[in-house]
């Protein structure tokens, strides 16, 4: 037997002598163990049917907090159990920022359709995954919506223009207040053009790239498209093999007068900003340069998350 293609997309069907009930959001407290602070597993309905994780976390108080939503790049489609490991066990730089007064937000979208961006597929992609999270997450009470930061790497980094620019061009959800974008991959953004696929080998680009080297009128006008006065920090990597991407990215933002701040790190892992991995009762044990880059990303997002008023 045959099974033919969806009529249409997954999800709620409403029928008129019918009731949806909303929301249809889901959220459940998490029984974390090792004292961490209370953690909350929402689940995020979006417009085709699907449910998109995301685990919350806020210090002690009333509220609201201001908030940090951090996405790790490489998480798209890994779910739960992802989210769950990620802030317990891999979670330095989130108890880092509920130290000094914020709430995070550990979240993620679908797996990463590559080279869908601007393409006009019909199906929904990681980033408005993220809008989808980003607007629930400035509905809930303990949340300060007017002060929602974001930090990433990697693809989260690209993440973050993406999404930015989605709700500058078309609206759909509320503005970050500052973005943290560490190692941004922004392949797709500013149009990289390299030989063959999509992976390390093909993708070398240390060196200073070159207007030709990206689709620069695409990349211009989709920049341009940014709000002029949100602050925006790209955190490179100098062994990096896309630290030309990175530069690529924090020169153009600044050639368009945008609010863009660069610094960059000398380590030898990629995405090492979120910081290592827990060592059963000994904790976290980060290094130098992942103690200077928090640093770093805090003071940044302290002065334009934290302490606006």
């Amino acid at each position: 037997m045959s099974v033919g293609r969806q009529a249409r997309p997954a999800g709620w069907q409403h029928h008129p002598f019918g009731t949806v009930i909303e929301p249809l959001d889901f959220s459940m407290d998490l029984p974390f163990a090792g004292g961490a602070s209370a953690a909350r597993l929402d689940l995020v309905f979006t417009g085709d049917g699907l449910y998109v994780p995301c685990i919350s976390r806020q210090p002690a108080g009333a509220g609201p907090f201001p908030t940090v939503i951090v996405l790790h790049g490489g998480s798209g489609g890994l779910g739960i159990g992802y989210l769950s490991d990620m802030v317990q066990n891999q979670g330095w730089a989130l108890e880092a920022l509920l130290a000094r007064g914020y709430a995070v937000v550990a979240a993620e979208g679908r797996m990463e359709h590559e080279d869908a961006y601007g393409s006009g597929v019909p199906f929904g992609l990681d980033h408005s995954d993220v809008i989808e999270v980003l607007g629930f997450i400035a509905r809930q009470r303990w949340c300060d919506a007017e002060r929602i930061g974001f930090l990433g790497v990697s693809h989260g980094g690209e993440l973050q223009m993406k999404i930015v620019h989605e709700i500058a061009s078309r609206g759909g959800g509320p503005v970050p207040a500052a973005l943290a974008m560490c190692e941004p991959a922004v392949i797709e953004f500013l149009g990289l053009k390299f030989e063959g696929v999509r992976k390390e080998a093909n993708l070398q680009f240390h060196a200073r790239i070159a207007d030709a080297q990206i689709n620069i009128d695409v990349a211009r006008a989709r920049i341009a498209a940014l709000p002029g006065d949100l602050p925006m920090l790209v955190v490179g990597r100098d062994e990096d093999h896309l630290q030309g991407l990175f530069k690529k990215l924090h020169e153009l933002l600044s050639d368009a007068g945008k609010r863009v701040e660069w610094a960059s790190f000398s380590h030898p892992e990629h995405a090492y900003q979120l910081g290592p991995r827990r060592l059963g009762d000994v904790g976290y044990r980060p290094d130098a340069a992942q103690v200077a880059t928090l640093e770093r990303v805090l003071a940044f997002l302290d002065r334009h998350v934290r302490d606006q008023p």
